[in-house]
């Protein structure tokens, strides 16, 4: 067994990694980053076929950060274009803006249910004006309270039970009021029912992209890496911790890298792998750990990349989101609306996500079969691809997101105070906090873990945990305006 010595350990090279060990190696740290992947990236890689390239998700460069903003603008040059997105809303044979408008609602469905909807709607703030409600359990209680029960009839609780593939009487509240946003939602029921006039405030709709898809950031932070003496190990992961029976911090590291192992002596670990694996590391015979990251699961994504003959736009449209709860597919998006560079000249390509967990039929399918399938729904939402499509592949995120069951904040809580027993460990990013979080937030917690560990200091898990907890003004808020 081979063995050498670091400062700083990182598991993971997605976003949250690759941030810690840019941070600490240009500290003059000695950094390795162990990905179990073949590349590095993360959900945020870009996968390429045929000169036909895709991301694993929707993900693009927005923040309220400037001095992040700027890292990654000197970091990439001129490569990065300036985008404004355009999202839609596919629900009962029409597209609906997103952020919701209101006078695109009363012009598109039928005035009964924009009835029934201002109805439920002023009910809920009648009660509301009482005052005795109990707390919100449960993502179905909170919209409804909120939005009224057709709204939520007619797209919160289809969509969410599709994404999520459980009932929305099993997922947290905290779901709903960390990812729906009050911003939009409710000036558009407001302005429905006549109580509010003016303008509409909205999200940011201006973002970077950067040319050749959102794997390129990470492509050029990884030659920045090694400029810097980072050493990377892909194909690998962590096997075993071998803690200070002293203190409790991680001293030794065993790796596991193709067919050898390899010992290596660390000052620290910047974790991003799941929470429950690290946390069984740490604790390797304790069953309580064990069982609180069992009651822990994921939501797995497949990313179905159809390739096209002939030009785009096909969803004039970046992002449309399909919400009835017949057809397999949550969201669609055309690369090409994020930059050109996406498609080969006169083609076009439109990715399909399915929501769906490993084991699964839609999981294992083969591509061919999902893609006939696709085809077949897409017409109901009124995108034709059939006599275009002259290829398909798919990619898998079996963690793409952390499911918020009810009760999961215990479980999580109780893994953050196993890994508090090692003082050297940092869990950071959207699996290694079971949170989910955008891109620019999963860096800057790997830039304060780093911080942390540089100065020599280590904060609670929740304090890195708390950052940016408020996405609804995240994507309110950017210095793109």
């Amino acid at each position: 067994m081979s063995a050498a010595e670091v400062d700083l350990l990182v598991l993971g090279g997605g976003p949250a990694g690759m941030a810690a060990a840019w941070e600490a190696a240009l500290a003059g740290k000695r950094v390795w980053i162990v990905e179990r992947e073949p590349s590095l990236g993360g959900l945020c890689a870009t996968t390429e076929r045929d000169g036909f390239r895709f991301d694993l998700g929707g993900h693009r460069i927005v923040s309220k950060r400037a001095a992040l903003v700027d890292r990654i603008r000197a970091l990439m040059g001129d490569a990065l274009e300036e985008r404004t997105r355009k999202s839609v809303i596919a629900l009962r044979g029409q597209r609906f803006t997103y952020p919701l408008v209101a006078a695109e609602l009363a012009t598109k469905l039928p005035p009964s249910l924009l009835a029934r909807a201002a109805v439920d709607y002023a009910r809920e703030r009648a009660l509301d004006a009482l005052g005795r409600r109990s707390p919100d359990a449960t993502f179905h209680q909170w919209v409804e309270r909120r939005f009224g029960r057709t709204l939520y009839e007619l797209f919160f609780g289809p969509y969410t039970e599709k994404l999520w593939g459980m009932s929305a009487d099993e997922l947290s509240s905290d779901w709903a009021s960390q990812r729906l946003s009050l911003l939009n939602l409710s000036d558009v029921a407001l302005r429905l029912a006549g109580v509010r006039k003016g303008a509409a405030r909205t999200y940011a709709r201006r973002y970077l992209y950067p040319r050749g898809g959102i794997g390129a950031l990470f492509e050029r932070l990884a030659r920045e890496l090694d400029a810097l003496g980072v050493r990377v190990l892909c194909d690998a992961e962590a096997i075993a911790f071998d803690r200070d029976p002293a203190d409790g911090s991680v001293r030794h590291v065993r790796l596991r890298a193709g067919g050898s192992q390899i010992e290596l002596r660390c000052g620290g670990v910047v974790s991003t792998i799941p929470l429950d694996a690290c946390a069984t590391l740490i604790a390797p015979h304790d069953r309580a750990t064990r069982e609180h990251g069992a009651a822990l699961s994921h939501r797995g994504l497949r990313f179905l990349n159809v390739m096209l003959d002939g030009p785009a736009p096909v969803l004039d449209a970046t992002w449309v989101y399909v919400a009835d709860p017949s057809l397999f597919m949550t969201r669609l998006q055309e690369p090409a609306e994020r930059s050109r560079s996406m498609t080969p000249e006169g083609k076009a390509s439109v990715m399909i996500e399915i929501p769906c967990d490993p084991g699964t039929h839609e999981f294992n399918a083969s591509d061919e079969s999902l893609c006939e399938r696709a085809i077949e729904q897409l017409q109901d939402v009124g995108v034709a691809l059939r006599g275009r499509v002259i290829g398909a592949f798919s990619t898998r995120a079996p963690y793409a997101y952390p499911r918020y069951a009810l009760g999961y904040d215990r479980h999580r809580d109780a893994l953050f105070s196993a890994i508090a027993r090692a003082p050297n460990v940092w869990t950071v990013g959207r699996q290694g906090l079971f949170r989910y979080v955008f891109m620019d937030t999963a860096m800057e917690m790997g830039f304060a873990a780093a911080r942390e560990f540089v100065r020599g200091q280590r904060s609670d898990p929740r304090t890195i945990a708390a950052i940016d907890n408020n996405p609804t003004l995240h994507e309110a808020q950017s210095v793109l305006g």
